[in-house]
């Protein structure tokens, strides 16, 4: 997973007063960097970036002419079950201020990249800050919703929101699976419920069947994809895409294919059915 890209600019406003404790204020959580704070509601997808900043208040600055200012932070994005969705970040602050300054304040921009195969539902950004001068300490934690499966029950290899679709890039499921001859039966669905290994390694395959309404087989692939890998946050789904090409020649009917997947990882296999029709 790429991890995400690390910004801090330091931008002095006049408008609002040192306050007596150190506090992070004005968070500001964004689609894209410099855009504004996303509506109530929103939900960010997976591998979607989110840009964040924030304000560092209250802190004491150092000297009396020449002040100078020493503060650090980090920064983490968590999932509704508390799991860490980013690494953490941490940045350091330091300015030299005049003493009209003193009004003056840091703000820091972070950018986070989500991981893939996040559950949906709730999260949180966590914030924290120390004041190496004035020894004062803060923190925030900032909602975020996230757009994916809900995961909820699943204990075990299975193929989740199985759809057929007209072509490749199609985002709406076919209502009816009907195709003609000649055409390419194209399908999509997720894989859930396999197991992770160290560093949260997964490996998953699948192959497919294909079978005419008597039980006759017509086609079969033993393995059509296989899928791994390792990364920060444990993947909890992967997407899995098939196509099958019918002759010009195939009789009209009902057909189906018979999926398995097969976890590496787990051990586990699956095997579920999905028909459709040649007209």
């Amino acid at each position: 997973m790429r991890q995400g890209r690390l910004h801090l600019g330091i931008l002095l406003l006049s408008s609002f007063a040192v306050t007596a404790q150190l506090a992070l204020v004005q968070p500001l959580v964004a689609q894209f960097d410099g855009g504004p704070n996303v509506p109530a509601g929103f939900t960010f997808s997976s591998g979607e970036p989110i840009f964040l900043s924030f304000d560092i208040a209250g802190f004491k600055p150092e000297g009396e002419e020449d002040l100078k200012i020493k503060l650090s932070w980090e920064c983490q994005a968590f999932d509704g079950a508390g799991i860490a969705l980013t690494a953490r970040q941490k940045g350091d602050v330091k300015a030299d201020l005049a003493p009209e300054d003193k009004k003056w304040r840091p703000r820091v921009r972070v950018e986070l990249e989500l991981p893939q195969g996040m559950p949906i539902g709730a999260g949180e950004i966590r914030l924290s800050a120390v004041d190496h001068v004035g020894g004062g300490k803060a923190g925030l934690v900032v909602p975020i919703r996230t757009r994916g499966l809900n995961l909820a029950g699943i204990d075990k290899l299975q193929p989740l929101r199985f759809r057929f679709l007209r072509g490749e890039d199609s985002a709406a499921p076919l209502t009816v699976p009907a195709y003609a001859q000649g055409d390419t039966v194209w399908g999509r669905f997720e894989i859930a419920g396999y197991r992770l290994g160290e560093g949260n390694a997964f490996q998953v395959s699948y192959g497919l069947e294909v079978f005419r309404a008597n039980g006759e087989s017509l086609f079969r692939q033993e393995e059509a994809a296989n899928e791994s890998g390792k990364s920060f946050y444990p993947r909890r789904y992967v997407t899995g895409t098939l196509s099958l090409q019918l002759t010009k020649d195939l009789a009209p009917g009902e057909y189906s294919i018979l999926l398995r997947i097969r976890d590496g990882v787990g051990g586990q296999q699956s095997e579920s059915k999905h028909s459709f029709k040649v007209e």
